[in-house]
């Protein structure tokens, strides 16, 4: 694969690789590693064959239709469950309301206001429906997730906040924390300045440290200890090349009380369909894709190149970061699904566009390599995958599935929906397993899913033909 460039922002070291196409990663089953040194070193074995149709191994306990929500598909929506295992959907909804925008200085315009909603399950098995924020100026989308603390609190991560011009919008990275029977809101960020330095300041991009529009596609993560992950993009000024095209990939870390902030990956078009996941031991691992691709001058004027594609982003408990190039030049349209499970290691799932395929990868060590195996390649299908693990590590991929024959562009009613594809060991057959639906409705819009017991799972999408929510509770077996 040749020799990595490597290069160092204040203490953080940052590797990049070259990668392979997607049908190198496929086809040589190659693993992708970099030392911290910056020596290409790794060789390995693709994980899996990504085939399988199972006969039961699972059953679905409940599907609800929740009636209540009139989702706003664009703003996207997400699902967690709590430790006792009932679930709690987040969504937006239009209201009647209106914000005036001075639209870069050019004249007054109308925006749309949204508000932040939760249903959440109750212990007698009703579904309360809440408002998390009554306000977020017109937002954009996969702009919320949730989770959970170690207490049983629910938490979104949205934007929101103030509106501003330059797309008459939400600009803030925004959290609400539920609290009994209302919900606390404060800002995590609203400006680009992080505290990184901007890594072009040879020559590149101007406006890194002076953004106005931050928290498009968050993602959040709690684990046991009460360590809290958010990864989300900065647009900076939200208009023109060098802002859209220039992003930068954030990061909040810290508490649900309090946060820090840092760059992760800046001004290369950074941050897309990103999300992140805080393993047990404080190790955030985190997925995005680069729309981008830029060039900038290290401390010797040597000039080194950010190539678009899929990234995994590890950022370790010593404070090192280690970045990975695993797609070059692979484009995606919903979330870079990360996780992970003790003793198995890291995990990213990603969609294809294109080729309409989803891969998974894996690491070992820390993200130091990382090893590439298909879960479906034949199909429309893979589009918006979220990873859990079962107690005993037993891995469920869940993401919407449109039909089953990759030569046809349009969606079959009477085949899509959510696909459950089942690995119950590092390295086994996926089995696949279809959620049913019925032959008339487009399903499986933008599905999330959460673990709500040892062996259960619970999914949300969207019905876009009645424009509702479906949940769906599904015991492993």
């Amino acid at each position: 694969m040749g020799n990595t460039s490597c290069y160092e922002i204040g203490m953080r070291a940052r590797t990049v690789l070259p990668a392979f196409s997607t049908a190198a990663c496929i086809l040589l089953g190659a693993s992708l590693a970099c030392e911290d040194g910056g020596e290409n070193v790794g060789e390995g074995e693709g994980e899996g064959e990504g085939e399988g149709e199972g006969e039961g191994g699972v059953t679905v306990l409940q599907t609800l239709l929740l009636d209540e929500a009139d989702p706003l598909a664009v703003p996207g929506f997400a699902i967690t469950a709590r430790q006792d295992g009932r679930f709690a959907v987040a969504w937006f909804e239009e209201t009647n309301q209106v914000v005036q925008c001075d639209l870069f200085s050019g004249g007054t315009v109308d925006g749309d206001v949204y508000r932040l909603m939760l249903a959440d399950e109750q212990l007698d098995g009703s579904v309360r429906v809440r408002v998390m924020d009554p306000e977020v100026p017109n937002t954009k989308e996969n702009s919320i997730d949730l989770a959970v603390t170690p207490t049983g609190e629910v938490v979104a991560a949205y934007m929101g906040g103030e509106v501003t011009r330059t797309f008459c919008g939400a600009s803030d990275l925004m959290m609400a924390v539920e609290s009994g029977d209302d919900f606390t809101i404060r800002s995590v960020a609203t400006t680009a300045d992080t505290g990184t330095p901007c890594r072009g300041s040879a020559g590149g991009d101007p406006y890194c440290a002076q953004g106005e529009v931050v928290g498009m596609f968050p993602g959040i993560s709690i684990n046991a200890s009460g360590d809290l992950a958010i990864g989300y993009l900065d647009t900076h000024f939200g208009f023109a090349d060098t802002d859209i095209n220039s992003s930068d990939f954030e990061l909040a870390t810290g508490t649900v009380q309090n946060t820090q902030l840092q760059s992760i990956n800046m001004e290369s078009g950074a941050g897309y369909f990103g999300t992140a996941h805080v393993t047990d031991d404080g190790t955030v691992v985190m997925g995005h894709a680069v729309i981008a691709n830029n060039q900038f001058l290290d401390d010797d004027g040597v000039p080194f190149v950010v190539e678009d594609g899929i990234y995994a982003e590890v950022l370790r408990t010593d404070g090192t970061l280690h970045t990975t190039l695993l797609l070059r030049r692979t484009a995606t349209n919903s979330r870079v699904a990360t996780g992970s499970f003790p003793g198995q290691g890291l995990y990213l799932a990603v969609h294809e566009r294109g080729d309409e395929q989803l891969l998974l990868f894996r690491s070992v060590d820390n993200g130091v390599t990382w090893t590439p195996s298909p879960v479906e390649q034949l199909g429309r299908t893979g589009r918006d995958p979220g990873l859990v693990f079962l107690d005993d590590g037993t891995l469920v991929v869940g993401y919407g599935h449109c039909r089953n024959d990759a030569n046809q562009d349009l969606c079959n009613a009477r085949e899509d929906g959510v696909r459950l594809s089942i690995q119950a060991s590092p390295g086994a057959r996926f089995v696949r397993h279809d959620l049913g639906g019925d032959a008339e409705d487009n399903e499986g819009i933008g599905a999330d899913i959460a673990k709500s017991g040892p062996r259960e799972v619970v999914v949300a999408h969207l019905n876009s033909s009645q424009n509702k929510l479906v949940v769906h509770r599904v015991a492993i077996d």
